[in-house]
């Protein structure tokens, strides 16, 4: 912060509750980014038994993921890189809604491609891309048919992020706790904490493992089993 400045590290809308009638929409968004969440898991893991079942050299197989994500890039740029720049553009509500339905699909597509093909990247912020994508879409489309007892879509984009990053990794107070940070706004807390938990939940129901431990288990590492984690859980 010294050398940096305090400062957020995403451009926040002014969040307000218009109404005690949007936290239940909070609820849906929820289950709509444990979906998200979920479809980002199943989808990463795909790509990669893909690419792994591909019989030629490694190195092509990068080349192939570069050329189709060059691809992407140039009918969707947003979907490049670390993707700050298109959160920036969903909270403050500069795309249609429409187009970041498409950007959570394309996006899904691109992170898949690029780590499948060995590519490196993680998973956090694209999560981050796909949360805002998601709840600016969820956030557009309840503020048409709601215009008078919802926010505008900035508010959901800002819950949706937490949510996807706690429906991928399982971990709704990190989910919390880091939208916090990257945001400095505090006021947000009761519907980022409604659809962080009913993301993990939801998604915890339809996939067991998380985006980090799926790897884990497919390699017949079952951290949910040893005698310290049943004496805590029990």
């Amino acid at each position: 912060r010294a050398y940096l400045g305090d400062t957020p590290a995403f451009i926040v809308p002014i969040y307000e509750l218009v109404s005690a009638w949007e936290l239940p929409m909070y609820l849906v968004l929820g289950l709509f980014c444990a979906a998200v969440g979920v479809a980002f898991t199943k989808t990463l893991y795909r790509f990669e038994d893909l690419f792994d079942s591909l019989k030629f050299p490694e190195y092509l197989k990068a080349v192939a993921g570069g050329l189709i994500l060059g691809g992407t890039g140039l009918f969707f740029p947003q979907v490049l890189g670390v993707g700050y720049g298109a959160i920036d553009q969903a909270l403050m509500h500069q795309l249609a809604w429409w187009l970041m339905l498409v950007l959570v699909i394309v996006k899904i597509f691109a992170t898949s491609i690029t780590i499948g093909s060995g590519g490196s990247g993680g998973i956090f912020a694209p999560s981050l891309v796909l949360g805002a994508m998601a709840g600016g879409f969820f956030g557009g489309v309840v503020h048409d048919l709601f215009p008078r007892i919802t926010a505008t879509s900035g508010a959901y984009s800002i819950v949706g992020m937490g949510a996807v990053v706690a429906a991928t990794t399982h971990g709704p107070l990190t989910a919390i706790l880091i939208l916090f940070e990257m945001t400095g706004d505090y006021k947000i807390i009761l519907p980022l904490m409604f659809a962080c938990i009913v993301g993990t939940i939801t998604s915890g129901q339809l996939l067991r493992d998380s985006i980090y431990t799926l790897k884990l288990a497919r390699r017949g590492i079952d951290i949910k089993e040893g005698k310290e984690i049943n004496v805590l859980k029990s």
